[in-house]
């Protein structure tokens, strides 16, 4: 087990931030627009509290932060927060999903899990996390599953 010098902080790039910030507003004044029609039909009512939860939704897509430092792993802004120490992590394992086969890591620890998915990370970030995953953790707690997907992925 290796030190980490600085912690490391990922979330989601820049430009879909930006992309975010503009269509969020935009999906929530559009779901106003659609309240204030008097003559509305019933489906359009019915479609403005899903429109409202999207835009919502997004917001918080936006939060989502996971700090990988040498005290441990910390994700942030979900719905569950996840404060991870070294020592608690029973077992990494690493899965496929999908039609393109995105993989997604899997740290058990303390009768919970964290999942972090390529598909939000992105390819450089995601490589990134693996190494510090592997600096820090030993050998023994990844599965053979995860040292097979790991080997594809380089």
């Amino acid at each position: 087990m290796q030190l980490i010098l600085h912690e490391e902080s990922f979330s989601a790039p820049q430009w879909l931030k930006i992309i975010v910030y503009i269509l969020s507003p935009a999906l929530i004044l559009l779901g106003i627009t659609l309240l204030v029609f008097k003559d509305a039909v019933g489906e359009v009512i019915f479609l403005v509290p899903l429109i409202f939860l999207i835009a919502v939704s997004m917001f918080f897509y936006t939060r989502l932060k996971l700090v990988i430092s040498d005290k441990g792993i910390c994700f942030t802004g979900g719905l569950r927060k996840h404060v991870i120490s070294w020592n608690d992590i029973i077992k990494v394992d690493m899965v496929r999903l999908g039609k393109y086969k995105t993989p997604k890591v899997i740290i058990h620890y303390s009768d919970r899990k964290l999942e972090l998915d390529k598909g939000f990370y992105l390819k450089v970030k995601f490589s990134k996390i693996l190494l510090l995953l592997e600096t820090k953790i030993t050998p023994e707690l990844f599965t053979e599953q995860y040292q097979d997907i790991r080997r594809n992925i380089k």
